[in-house]
C-alpha cells in the first residue's frame, strides 16, 4: 500500500505509506477536514490568500504539525511561483513563534536536518515527496503543469545527489494526491510544452479529450517518469484524484477556484 488515510482527532491526513514504511521519516497530506476554517466548516485550509482569518490558519498549520511531533515553527514552506528552484533548508529557516518559515520564490525543499518539517501547498498540482534513508535527507516539490514541464521533480532528486551526495538508487519518490488523469482536461497551451520536454513519449502522457484539441493530462506518470529519468527507480503513487475526492480534499479545478489548500509535509523524524 502506497498511501492510506487516517484521522488524528477529527484531522484526516493521507499518509505516504510507502515513505513511512522505511522508517525514520513522517510524510503525510493533508486532507480538508479536522481544522477550524468557518469558510469550509471547520476545514484544515492552510493558506493566508484565499479568506480566511490568519488566525484561523496558523491553528490549522500548528493542527497539521503536531501529526509529526513537530510545533509550527519547525515548519519550512516553499513559496510557489511554478519554476523550478530547489532550495535547500537549514534550521535558520525556520518560523518564529507561531509561524511556519517561508523560502521565497521556490517550488522545491531539501534537508539533512532532522525536526524540519519541508512543505509545500496545493489543491490540484502534484506534490512529490523525496526520501534517501540511507544518507538521512528528505526534498519535496510542487509540480503544477508548469513546474512539471521544467522538470522540477528530477531537479530535486539532483540537487539531494550534489548537495548532501545522495545515492540516486537509495532515493525513494511518492506522487501525492492531486488532479488525476480522469479530470485534468488540458489543451495544446499545456500540451505542447509537455511535448517539448518529453518528446515522442509525451504522446502517452495525453489521452485523447471530449473534445477536439482537448487532452486527459496525466501529470502522476509525468513526474513518475521525470523521477526515472534522474535514476530514481523506487517511485510510488497515492494514486488520489483531488478533483474526485473533493468530500477529502480541495481542488481549486472541481470548486471552480474558490478552494482553500491542502499541504504535503515531510521530515526526518
Amino acid at each position: 500500500m502506497a498511501a492510506e488515510w487516517r484521522s488524528h482527532d477529527g484531522l484526516e491526513a493521507l499518509h505516504l505509506t510507502g515513505l513511512e514504511g522505511l522508517g525514520g521519516v513522517g510524510a503525510l497530506f493533508t486532507g480538508r477536514r479536522g481544522g477550524v476554517s468557518p469558510r469550509w466548516q471547520c476545514g484544515l485550509n492552510w493558506s493566508f490568500s484565499v479568506g480566511d482569518d490568519p488566525a484561523q490558519v496558523r491553528e490549522n498549520r500548528r493542527r497539521s504539525l503536531s501529526l509529526l511531533g513537530l510545533p509550527v515553527e519547525a515548519g519550512v514552506m516553499a513559496g510557489l511561483v511554478h519554476g523550478d528552484r530547489v532550495v535547500s533548508v537549514d534550521r535558520s529557516m525556520a518560523g518564529a513563534e507561531g509561524e511556519v518559515g517561508l523560502v521565497p520564490d521556490c517550488d522545491a525543499l531539501i534537508t539533512d536536518q532532522p525536526g524540519l518539517a519541508l512543505i509545500v501547498t496545493a489543491a490540484d498540482c502534484v506534490p512529490v515527496y523525496l526520501y534517501d534513508p540511507i544518507r538521512r535527507v528528505v526534498g519535496v516539490a510542487h509540480a503544477g503543469w508548469r513546474g512539471t514541464v521544467a522538470g522540477i521533480a528530477g531537479k530535486t532528486a539532483q540537487a539531494m545527489v550534489q548537495t548532501y551526495g545522495c545515492n540516486p538508487a537509495d532515493i525513494h519518490g511518492a506522487i501525492g494526491p492531486s488532479i488525476g488523469p480522469c479530470c485534468y482536461e488540458v489543451d495544446d497551451a499545456v500540451a505542447e510544452p509537455l511535448r517539448r520536454f518529453h518528446g515522442p513519449q509525451a504522446d502517452a502522457l495525453l489521452a485523447p479529450g471530449q473534445a477536439t484539441g482537448k487532452y486527459q493530462l496525466d501529470l502522476w506518470e509525468a513526474n513518475r517518469r521525470d523521477l526515472l529519468a534522474a535514476g530514481i527507480v523506487h517511485v510510488t503513487s497515492s494514486q488520489s484524484c483531488t478533483s474526485c475526492q473533493v468530500d477529502r480534499l480541495f481542488s481549486h479545478r472541481a470548486e471552480r477556484g474558490l478552494a482553500g489548500r491542502g499541504a504535503a509535509l515531510i521530515a526526518l523524524i
